[in-house]
């Protein structure tokens, strides 16, 4: 289910140019959530980082509201 929180940080997202990279592993769920509702995909090229683009239904979702 969508929370109100996951619309503001796809907006966060997108205004910063659609990308997002996470240096360690705090703030990974909040990312994570998106991901499952597809309006991101991540990329972990190691154990700590992690990497975050908005896919086309994330953008539609950020316009939506």
């Amino acid at each position: 289910m969508v929370q109100p929180d996951d619309f503001k940080l796809i907006r966060e997202i997108v205004a910063a140019g659609g990308h997002k990279k996470t240096v360690d592993e705090l703030d990974r769920p909040k990312y994570q959530r998106l991901v499952e509702l597809g309006w991101l995909k991540a990329s972990s090229p190691n154990g700590t980082d992690a990497s975050y683009w908005a896919t086309e239904r994330g953008r539609a979702a950020d316009s939506r509201f």
